[in-house]
């Protein structure tokens, strides 16, 4: 999460405000505003997702993701009027850092800033409904509402970059004269970077990218999003979590990035960014965030392959929150592979299930006993079934990473094993509830090329 920071230190000449209550001794800051660090998540996978961070947060070579203009509206709690309003003067130069003020007298009170970045007075004003005046009452915008397009939003085309706020309660005493502060701004939209590396034995043109869902860019006077974060970071917690803060229930709807026919020879590899509307839980089917990649082979045929995308921090992807960079690999192949559950639940206990993200299969089971996992390889170009002799099912390993199996969750400690005569993976439940992980290694006997699948067993 990309976040921008207003830095308070001691300067020269003064902007003074002279409506000091008695009995308290003014001190005197000053003001920078500049990028911050953000948090931080591992990679894991094709069509997993992670969010990135580096010092500053997002990189840049996009350009125009940073500071364009400025407001800084500094208010005094104690009697709820504006004792500042800060605005830049130097615009469209997309810094990491600018002077806000050489320097600024204030009380030791509590105080309340309102920081936006790439917003002008104007967009303000009709967002919130509110003028805004020094030394008049703060009006209460902590519940306003914005409409932004964030779905394929191109921030090189905009004048004004992309939209950020933020909200900082800061008590200020007589030890913080002459002492550096921050204030945060988060970007109100995110950024996924999709790389496509082609594993299909053969050139392939990429026609589109559709994500499904995603909030929908507001029509007419529409507002979608909230104006401030669910969550702005402060000095003592930079890092803090976001999670989607929409005006509401809002719509969803497919998203289609187009790739303009992009060629991709066997073996290299395109990345595309985009950015989009932040998102609650998708309303498909999965409650996933679906990938649909429409591409040319050599031979003209259009065909289409879809991913479910996972994260590595939970196991499912959910939601996308405002200034979460998501880094998602795609890896474009001619096979697939299914896994055909079986068990032996009791009357009334619902049935296995399986759930496949890109070779990372989730198995749920819902009672205890036997069971069996049963691949099948097909190609993703014709749906035809290739046949077992074609492949051999090489190894079945357990893994300790993120987590070993609890004791008891299989019976007698005994991880499954591959029967290699039935063609499957058999094991048996204890009586511990909770989750395995698993590596699955096909080999395509043909060609010795070795596709590795991971599992998840959920028992519930």
């Amino acid at each position: 999460m990309l976040i921008a920071a207003i830095a308070f230190t001691a300067c020269g000449n003064d902007i003074a405000d002279p409506n000091y209550p008695n009995g308290k001794d003014p001190i005197r800051i000053s003001l920078d505003i500049a990028p911050s660090v953000n948090t931080a998540e591992s990679n894991h996978g094709a069509s997993r997702s992670r969010r990135v961070s580096t010092s500053l947060g997002w990189s840049y070579q996009q350009g125009d993701e940073l500071i364009q203009n400025w407001i800084v509206i500094m208010v005094n709690n104690a009697d709820g009027k504006i004792e500042h309003i800060f605005t830049s003067t130097d615009n469209g130069q997309n810094k990491e850092e600018d002077q806000v003020a050489s320097s600024v007298t204030t009380t030791p009170n509590n105080k309340t800033f309102y920081s936006f970045a790439n917003i002008s007075m104007a967009q303000l004003e009709a967002a919130t409904g509110a003028t805004f005046t020094e030394g008049a009452a703060m009006p209460s915008i902590t519940q306003a509402t914005f409409a932004l397009s964030g779905n394929g939003y191109d921030p090189t085309l905009s004048d004004q970059g992309i939209p950020m706020t933020g909200i900082t309660h800061m008590a200020l005493t007589n030890a913080d004269n002459e002492q550096t502060k921050h204030l945060y701004v988060v970007r109100m939209l995110a950024k996924i970077e999709l790389t496509f590396t082609n594993q299909t034995g053969e050139k392939v043109s990429l026609n589109s990218v559709t994500i499904d869902r995603l909030t929908s860019n507001p029509t007419g006077d529409e507002r979608n999003l909230m104006l401030f974060p669910s969550a702005t970071p402060t000095d003592a917690n930079t890092q803090v979590v976001q999670s989607p803060n929409l005006n509401g229930t809002q719509p969803q709807s497919a998203f289609t990035q187009s790739l303009n026919g992009k060629d991709l020879a066997q073996g290299a590899s395109f990345t595309q960014t985009l950015y989009v509307n932040e998102t609650s839980t998708p309303t498909n089917a999965f409650s996933q965030f679906m990938l649909t990649v429409d591409l040319t082979r050599a031979d003209g045929t259009t065909t289409q392959q879809r991913y479910s995308v996972v994260s590595n921090e939970n196991g499912e992807w959910s939601t996308i929150a405002r200034n979460d960079w998501r880094m998602i690999p795609i890896t474009l192949q001619d096979y697939k592979l299914d896994l055909i559950p079986l068990d032996f639940p009791a009357i009334g206990v619902l049935p296995s299930s399986v759930k496949e993200a890109d070779g990372t299969f989730t198995c749920t089971f819902n009672g205890g006993g036997d069971f069996r996992l049963q691949p099948q390889v097909s190609r993703y170009s014709d749906g035809q079934t290739i046949p077992d002799a074609d492949w051999t099912f090489s190894r079945f390993t357990t893994e300790s990473y993120p987590s070993a199996p609890p004791s008891g969750f299989y019976a007698e400690d005994k991880n499954p094993t591959w029967f290699e005569r039935g063609g499957y993976v058999a094991g048996s439940f204890g009586t511990t509830t909770g989750e395995a992980y698993h590596t699955l290694y096909l080999t395509h006997n043909a060609t010795g090329r070795t596709l590795v699948y991971h599992l998840r067993i959920v028992r519930n």
